[in-house]
């Protein structure tokens, strides 16, 4: 929850208000779970390299084809045009889409989720670092619950808890 509210006060606007575009960005989140989830079972009866190449493929295509159905594509005609192109595509998409099953076969689904939950705090970091991009009181403070409510849920997952009807039936066999 503390995630949540932080990646809120990081993405709303100053009155808080949720918005049509907002409301599709958490449908997106929801199905972008739904990816998550899904990715975690296949990795553990599959090749997770021909997962991650296979969602590159699925994600490229369908966006070929709801590019040509709703906008007018066309290249760049720069070389910073191409660079970004490339940069994108690579660092961003490819890595992305392959990597992620790769790695989260060695990790949970939650853990999983909590690391795209840094997806906005990184992108304020960088947005200062490249373009001197400053956060508001608000967004400063999402991006402490994000942080907060990670650490938090590593630490929390950690304890074990023990209910104490168990804890005593524990004592009384020592004894």
């Amino acid at each position: 929850m503390l995630a949540i509210s932080g990646i809120g006060l990081l993405t709303l606007n100053g009155s808080l208000q949720v918005r049509p575009g907002d409301l599709l960005c958490i449908l997106s989140a929801v199905f972008y779970a739904v990816q998550i989830l899904v990715t975690a079972r296949a990795v553990k009866t599959s090749d997770s390299l021909n997962i991650g190449i296979l969602q590159l493929g699925f994600a490229g295509g369908y966006a070929l084809i709801l590019s040509a159905v709703f906008e007018t594509p066309s290249l760049p005609s720069t070389l910073p045009g191409w660079i970004a192109i490339l940069a994108l595509g690579i660092f961003c998409s490819a890595c992305g889409f392959i990597l992620q099953p790769v790695a989260q076969k060695y990790t949970s689904p939650t853990r999983t989720g909590l690391i795209f939950a840094l997806e906005p705090v990184f992108a304020a970091f960088f947005g200062y670092w490249f373009v001197h991009e400053k956060l508001s009181l608000q967004g400063y403070t999402g991006a402490a619950l994000v942080l907060l409510g990670i650490v938090a849920s590593e630490l929390l997952g950690k304890l074990h808890f023990v209910p104490p009807a168990r804890m005593l039936k524990k004592r009384r066999a020592n004894l």
